[in-house]
């Protein structure tokens, strides 16, 4: 039960981050009136974490939003992404489950090239991460979660397919250290993937 009522608030979060990121894009004209120009992609790809701590459940696909604004006299964009990573493995009657939700909270650079349609950016800050780790034998099911406070940074591009649409490649290292089963884990790791989305 308890691992039902930890996915429903990570979906919950999920999904409310979700709409307050895409809020800026439902009113991109009166951003592009008042100076502001930003990005809302969604992401897909991996995660690699530590096998130590994440035995058999140390490659995990990744799903997200990348996100960034800033005003157009700003040198640098705020950056607010959300990571949804997870693995199941099963063997026999046992399964593991593992996953993280990472948000990403920080600062973006995003460097604009003449006669290009490449935007390549850097960027880092602060990763707030929730682990969950469950096992389940004959029937029999144990979970474990657990909320840390880390750090990110990361890298990639934008390409403008058109004006206000982006194709791209994103690839980030988190670290934050949770608690499961009373044993220290590595939550953050590597995430590697693409992302699509809209440009103002």
């Amino acid at each position: 039960m308890k691992n039902l009522i930890t996915f429903s608030t990570i979906t919950s979060t999920a999904l409310s981050t979700l709409i307050i990121m895409a809020m800026p894009a439902v009113h991109a004209s009166d951003t592009q009136a008042n100076g502001w120009t930003g990005n809302v992609s969604g992401y897909a790809g991996q995660k690699s974490v530590d096998d130590q701590d994440w035995p058999n459940l140390d490659s995990q696909a990744s799903v997200g939003v990348i996100s960034d604004f800033r005003k157009q006299s700003w040198p640098v964009s705020i950056a607010a992404d959300l990571i949804f990573s997870g693995d199941v493995h099963k063997s026999g009657a046992e399964e593991d489950t593992g996953g993280t939700v990472e948000a990403h909270l920080g600062a973006r650079k995003i460097f604009t090239l003449q006669n290009s349609s490449f935007r390549p950016y850097v960027g880092g800050g602060v990763a707030l991460v929730h682990a969950l780790l469950e096992n389940e034998n004959a029937g029999v099911t144990i979970d474990d979660d657990d909320r840390a406070v880390g750090a990110w940074v990361g890298a990639g591009t934008y390409y403008a397919v058109t004006p206000s649409f982006n194709l791209g490649l994103d690839i980030r290292y988190s670290k934050a250290e949770v608690t499961l089963f009373d044993k220290e884990r590595e939550a953050g790791g590597l995430n590697a993937g693409i992302t699509a989305g809209y440009h103002w």
